[in-house]
């Protein structure tokens, strides 16, 4: 896609009036930012995806500029390594005309709010694998949009959450990892973010879990996001921190109810050990489950 320049307005027009831009300067800033972005997407993927019908496809990409002009000041934006926010601007406008297409054409029920003891019943059923299938119906019930969106090459992100103008929360995974542990504790973390900060999310909260965020909703998400799964007390003292063996994994994961891949996983990232209990987290293939064409 060649850079735009000002004196293709006409053939820019009707995007700039879906958009709905009608501040100019405004408007031009974000379009500066919008250019920038296209000229650094994996074009050839997103034709792959069907998100684009071809190369030079603009209207289609009418989204990323709204995602672009409402969200601009997200601290995404103030990153250095412009290359990686073009590829999660555009994945998170995906994830947003996905679940704005759900909400119209599903049975998405208003979302009421949910509790730590919701986020709890939702971790336990990390014990059936063949639930993740299930889901994002399960979500909908209460709410809850959940869209499961492969990441982009090189794409740094496991998940994002934000709330639509009809006030759903939408929650966006990537599988950058095709390990359970990592799909379980994304979506719990997201999961906690709705019930802590539900009134923050019209601006998207994009979460990478391989770095450890000192911001304090970062971590007060973690914290919610790891309760749910064991309760402190539980989790203090438990025998595999001490006896490290897979055996002692499976025999404490089957007493509080959770998979063994995610007891494994918290372990491995508290201890800094992740050689550790390798057999029973890549065991199952979350990515090959849901994408058929991996």
């Amino acid at each position: 896609m060649n850079p735009l320049h000002l004196n293709d307005w006409e053939d820019f027009e009707v995007a700039i009036s879906k958009a709905g831009l009608s501040d100019a300067k405004s408007f031009y800033e974000s379009y500066l930012i919008f250019n920038d972005i296209l000229n650094k997407l994996p074009k050839q993927e997103l034709v792959k995806r069907g998100w684009i019908s071809s190369k030079d496809d603009l209207s289609s990409m009418v989204p990323l500029l709204q995602e672009i002009h409402s969200h601009r000041e997200n601290a995404l934006f103030r990153k250095s390594d412009t290359s990686h926010i073009a590829l999660c601007v555009a994945w998170k406008s995906w994830v947003s005309t996905t679940a704005k297409m759900g909400v119209v054409s599903q049975d998405i029920a208003e979302f009421q709010g949910i509790d730590t003891n919701y986020l709890k019943e939702i971790a336990k059923l990390s014990i059936d694998v063949s639930s993740i299938s299930s889901l994002p119906a399960i979500l909908a019930k209460i709410g809850i949009v959940l869209v499961y969106e492969r990441t982009l090459p090189r794409m740094k992100l496991d998940g994002v959450v934000f709330k639509l103008e009809s006030g759903h929360p939408v929650i966006g995974i990537s599988f950058r990892f095709s390990r359970l542990d990592n799909f379980w504790f994304t979506l719990m973390h997201e999961l906690a973010h709705i019930n802590l900060h539900m009134e923050s999310l019209g601006d998207p909260i994009f979460d990478d879990l391989e770095t450890d965020s000192e911001e304090m909703v970062e971590i007060q998400a973690n914290r919610l996001a790891k309760d749910s799964f064991v309760e402190r007390h539980l989790w203090r003292n438990c025998e595999p921190k001490y006896d490290k063996s897979d055996a002692a994994v499976i025999k404490f994961s089957k007493e509080i109810g959770i998979h063994p891949a995610i007891v494994a996983g918290m372990l491995q990232k508290e201890l800094n050990e992740f050689h550790m209990f390798r057999k029973i987290v890549d065991e199952v293939d979350v990515r090959g489950k849901i994408f058929d064409d991996e």
